[in-house]
């Protein structure tokens, strides 16, 4: 499988990746997305030699960096091979060269090969030999780094491990997706790409506060959480934190859900409770209205029956005791309807009563 258009040397796990002449902003891109590659691939050391490169802009010290995060993430050595004086200013200027040896020659790079392998941020599975420790065999740290890999990528969640300055240092293939962006575009970027602008300076305040107190915990608990996706389009999300300690501070892994179809659920069954809700109360309001109604008409039957011979009297009684008698049974049939189940029977009145 073709690595990329720059070449690499393999030697067992160790790959040297030969960069061009010139690097900038036309190149730049490339040459992270291979070198990326590389380091994904299981390569315990990746040796950038940059000894026939002589000019370095800003855009290839960032692709640099990127792999540098990569790499600190997956347990892979990186040092580079640099000769030209503006290289050497331009990654002092970046700081790269404080966080990567950096050698005079290829050769000098290749004897500096450390003897124990770099302890990765997300480990795999731990082996023990016969007599309970750790076999020595060579590549089984890079083998373990692919099958991870593999794993995070077929989560069904997103996943994104952020540095102490916000930055993102992983992001798995799910959470790429998820906000249309390619795998390794999100990379060396800030967290806050996938956050709505107006949220944006929110967001950074939480991040400080969560950074004072780290912990696992779900991120704004009760509130309902919103992603930006790269072609602007915004979408529901769950996000859980969790610290992520390192030799010098911590990172944060945050595993990100899509909702969209559980908060689609979650509002037409509210629409639902709230169109049943006001059938109800109009129900309710129809019921009133023709009780007091009844009542009225109760109240002129017996006020007229008071100056009346007494059989009209009687039948004005009677009459007034009949609409008297249907106000109550509907609001009995009332009071049994909202408290029966849905399908229930309503339970007649006791003792025959009409």
């Amino acid at each position: 499988m073709a690595e990329g258009p720059y070449p690499v040397e393999w030697a067992d796990d160790q790959a040297v990746v030969t960069l061009p002449e010139h690097i900038d902003v036309s190149n730049a891109r490339q040459i992270g997305e291979q070198l990326l590659v590389v380091i994904n691939r299981g390569a315990a050391e990746l040796i950038v030699d940059m000894a026939a490169t002589v000019s370095c802009d800003h855009a290839g010290a960032d692709a640099v960096a990127r792999a540098y995060q990569r790499a600190a993430v997956s347990g892979t050595q990186l040092r580079l091979v640099v000769t030209a004086p503006i290289v050497r200013r331009v990654l002092s200027v970046n700081g790269l060269d404080r966080l990567i040896p950096v050698y005079p020659s290829l050769e000098a790079a290749a004897a500096a090969a450390a003897r124990a392998p770099a302890a990765p941020l997300l480990p795999g599975p731990a082996k023990t030999a016969a007599d309970g420790q750790p076999p020595a065999r060579p590549g089984t740290a890079a083998i373990s780094q692919a099958v991870l890999w593999k794993v995070i990528d077929a989560l069904a969640d997103g996943v994104a491990l952020s540095d102490e300055n916000g930055a993102l240092v992983l992001v798995n293939r799910r959470l790429a997706e998820m906000f249309g962006y390619q795998d390794t575009e999100l990379v060396g970027r800030p967290v806050e790409v996938l956050v709505p602008a107006d949220l944006r300076a929110a967001h950074r305040g939480h991040r400080a506060g969560y950074a004072r107190e780290p912990r696992t915990r779900p991120m704004g608990a009760g509130a309902r959480l919103v992603g930006l996706r790269k072609d602007g389009a915004t979408l529901p999300v769950e996000v859980s934190l969790s610290p992520v300690p390192t030799a010098t501070g911590h990172l944060t892994l945050a595993m990100i859900r899509d909702v969209t179809e559980a908060r689609r659920r979650e509002d037409l069954t509210g629409l639902a409770r709230a169109a049943a809700a006001a059938e109800e109360a109009n129900r309710g309001r129809d019921l009133f209205d023709r009780v007091v109604n009844g009542l009225f008409h109760v109240g002129l039957s017996l006020q007229e029956a008071i100056d009346l011979p007494h059989d009209v009297a009687r039948s004005h009684i009677t009459e007034a005791l009949q609409r008297l008698d249907d106000a109550i049974r509907e609001i009995r049939d009332h009071l049994f309807a909202t408290r029966s189940p849905p399908g229930a029977q309503a339970p007649g009145p006791p003792n025959g009563t009409p």
